[in-house]
């Protein structure tokens, strides 16, 4: 009896121990930190890692997970400038920069860091009309970052990205906007139309335009020719009448009386064929024609009978 007693404190006090063994045995996983106190006082940072921490005295009271956390803001209303209500839900990504000001300077550093995002976010929506704000969710968020970044470094947190996730506007205002924008676009179809029907008005006058300069260019051309045609034309007639000219002066610097004689013989002979017995001719164009050798002779023999 007293040997099984033995034996079962023998055994609780291993049990003890193990549990002793296994309680002051800790392991960081990478990515976190443990904070560790004594009595209640912070004594350090572990890094990941296998560790021993004396039980009873000491003891990891948090393990702080230092890698990026997303986070979902609740959604919230804000008035615009022009006071229009919209509702706009946010997304947040942070990490912890400093693990004594994270877990020991304030009580709940990811609360205090969405109400500073909150309080910002009411002032900026509250300085924009509602056009600006539907249209400008970038200038918004970096507005936003620029603004939480400075005031959560005092939290131990660092904010590494805002994002505007929705913006929702009342369904009144939103059937407003849907009119305004048809009756937006229906404007830029008729001026993208009037435009088309301009562009081509403008196209086609200018085809017309350049059809007639290249119909009165060939016009031009077809007159220019015909003209050079027409004066080609009077250039080799008066070349020919030119060298028939030359060839009877020519012909005349020899023979001119003799040539001129034959011409009162032709002359005489259109006469002679007419109605009229009687020629009078004068007495120089009767010694011309004497020159002639038969009509010498006759104009002898006639003198000759009369005397």
């Amino acid at each position: 009896m007293f040997g099984i007693i033995i034996w079962a404190i023998v055994i609780i006090v291993a049990i003890f121990l193990l549990i002793i063994l296994f309680s002051s045995m800790a392991i960081i996983h990478t990515g976190e930190v443990g904070i560790v106190e004594r009595l209640g006082k912070y004594v350090q940072t572990l890094q990941p890692g296998f560790h021993v921490v004396p039980p009873f005295i000491y003891r990891i009271t948090e393990i702080v997970n230092m890698k990026q956390i997303p986070l979902k803001v609740d959604e919230q209303e804000v008035i615009t400038k022009d006071n229009v209500v919209v509702r706009i839900s946010e997304t947040l990504k942070y990490h912890i920069t400093d693990v004594n000001a994270y877990v020991y300077q304030n009580k709940d550093s990811v609360l205090s860091m969405v109400q500073d995002t909150r309080a910002n976010l009411r002032g900026i929506i509250g300085n924009m009309d509602l056009n600006d704000v539907l249209n400008g969710t970038e200038t918004i968020n970096q507005t936003l970052f620029q603004q939480i970044a400075t005031t959560t470094a005092g939290y131990g947190l660092n904010v590494d990205r805002v994002n505007i996730d929705s913006i929702q506007v009342d369904k009144t205002i939103q059937e407003s906007m849907n009119k305004l924008l048809r009756a937006s676009r229906e404007k830029e179809a008729n001026i993208m139309e009037a435009e088309g029907l301009k562009q081509a008005a403008i196209a086609k006058a200018e085809g017309e335009k350049q059809s007639d300069i290249l119909q009165a260019e060939a016009n031009k051309q077809t007159q220019i020719l015909e003209a050079q045609g027409k004066a080609e034309s009077q250039r080799l007639i008066a070349e020919a009448v030119r060298d028939q000219i030359n060839s009877i002066n020519e012909g005349l610097k020899n023979n001119g009386d003799l040539y001129l004689t034959y011409k009162n013989v032709e002359a005489l002979e259109a006469l002679a064929n007419g109605s009229s017995n009687t020629v009078v001719m004068p007495s120089t164009a009767i010694d011309s024609l004497g020159q002639i050798p038969a009509v010498g002779k006759v104009l002898a023999s006639a003198k000759h009978v009369e005397n």
